[in-house]
């Protein structure tokens, strides 16, 4: 099969990327401490820049500088002021050695909810819309996250603890008496096995962002943007998708504010609205300035694909010219990140599209080169991502543009790296035995000709000298 249209360049705002394959952004809690960039972080992206991705869509990059960000618990990236910028910086440089690959910096304003109270001030709430905590229906549970669970009971408790984890394709049926039952019982027993996920399942309430602070944080956002662009970054992708604070503020689900960021769609939109107009004022018109987006929250009273479509719409006048596509929230995590199969998000890629005008838009979620490759030719996205796939082969691309489709290791939805995250391990991979140790096989990744040669010609100009 020939899988020409994935290698296909396309344009985006100011710049081209050289194929239509993109690294999705996930955080994998490689940064260094205090949110620095780190030597780890740099190598995780150069592999995946080495096999072949056309751009690099970075994990979720908070600037917001405040104890109720509400994000530390799986140390994500900052770029709140200018200690953090040099780090960024040599990210992006060593990125651009590698054949015209792009990079895209995803930054957020925060958690809210989906967050919990600081490390260093438990009495710090993380801030929201409303005053909303978290609920994750466990019923919404998909496989992957039965075999992390009966992985870690096994280690726990051996294999009769393993054999107290329900079978979630039956708790998906329970009704909703029955599910209290079952509830109270697993948030018991995640407590004994797993205390540090209760906060996943059951989160804490927030306080209620003052109006002062929603404004704050539109300017900071701008300036730390425009900051992005002068690092180095090709691109830049707000973070309002399943469930985080942008996500929490479209959502009526958890935005019952009554003042002019709460109540109708457009003042339910008005915080990122406000930010993409006010980063395009910063950083001029042509430059990449795209927003990931939930093609539909997936629970009752939540955000609807009707309503995000409009959003989406809010979104293009306001400034934006590529969007990114997710769905789900924490609080359907089944759906949210990781569904069991692949190919699920392009359902609403057609939506984006037809709200926006026909802008670039990019899906994630796919496994085999020959799904890609359709969803490219049929017309309904423009651009496809990698997320676990990206983790379990660097060099999926490179393969595929290579007709080795048979050496492709292929991700097998064990939910692996996603459970060492929420039990804050350094994240690994089932499939993969190179995940979260890159930097120590800069051989792997440090194959860059513009390099090499520059490197190659230094060394040059050492040979014949005494050592002294």
């Amino acid at each position: 099969m020939s899988y020409k249209a994935l290698f296909e360049p396309i344009q985006i705002g100011n710049i081209e990327l050289k194929n239509r394959i993109a690294m999705a952004p996930m955080n994998m809690g490689y940064t260094g401490p205090n949110g620095y960039h780190s030597d780890q972080g740099t190598a995780w992206y150069a592999m995946r820049a080495r096999g072949g991705f056309g751009l690099i869509i970075t994990e979720c990059v908070v600037m917001n500088p405040h104890r109720w960000g509400g994000q530390e618990c799986l140390n994500p990236s900052l770029m709140i002021d200018e200690r953090y910028y040099r780090y960024h910086s040599e990210l992006t440089e060593m990125i651009h050695h590698f054949s015209g690959c792009k990079i895209c910096i995803q930054l957020s304003p925060g958690w809210g909810r989906q967050g919990h109270p600081h490390a260093e001030s438990r009495d710090c709430p993380a801030g929201a819309p409303s005053a909303i905590p978290m609920k994750t229906d466990m019923r919404n549970l998909n496989q992957g996250w039965q075999r992390q669970m009966k992985r870690l009971a096994r280690e726990f408790g051996g294999e009769e603890a393993e054999k107290l984890v329900p079978d979630f394709a039956q708790v998906s049926k329970m009704n909703d008496a029955e599910y209290e039952g079952f509830r109270a019982w697993a948030l018991e027993t995640i407590g004994i096995m797993a205390p540090e996920m209760v906060h996943i399942v059951d989160g804490e309430t927030p306080r209620e962002m003052t109006k002062a602070e929603i404004i704050d944080l539109e300017d900071r956002f701008a300036v730390q943007a425009n900051a992005s662009y002068k690092l180095g970054y090709d691109a830049l992708e707000i973070h309002a998708p399943h469930g985080y604070l942008l996500h929490q503020f479209l959502s009526p689900r958890s935005n019952k504010r009554h003042d002019e960021y709460g109540g109708s769609l457009e003042n339910r939109a008005r915080f990122l609205t406000n930010i993409i107009v006010k980063t395009r004022a910063k950083i001029g018109q042509d430059k990449p300035l795209g927003v990931r987006l939930s093609g539909d929250e997936l629970m009752p009273g939540g955000i609807t694909h009707e309503e995000v479509k409009q959003v989406v719409a809010l979104c293009k006048d306001a400034g934006v010219n590529f969007l990114n596509v997710s769905q789900g929230s924490y609080e359907n995590p089944g759906a949210a990140f990781a569904p069991d199969g692949e190919n699920e998000f392009t359902r609403w890629a057609p939506g984006f599209k037809e709200a926006s005008g026909g802008l670039p838009v990019i899906t994630p979620n796919f496994i085999n080169p020959e799904t890609a490759e359709k969803a490219i030719k049929s017309g309904k996205t423009d651009i496809i991502s990698l997320g676990r796939q990206s983790i379990a082969d660097p060099f999926w691309p490179v393969k595929v543009k290579e007709g080795r489709i048979d050496d492709i290791v292929k991700c097998v939805r064990c939910q692996r790296c996603y459970m060492d995250l929420m039990t804050a391990n350094w994240a690994r991979c089932s499939v993969n035995p190179i995940v979260g140790k890159e930097k120590y096989y800069p051989e792997l990744f440090l194959d860059t000709p513009k390099l090499a040669k520059k490197i190659n010609l230094f060394k040059s100009k050492l040979e014949g000298l005494p050592q002294i």
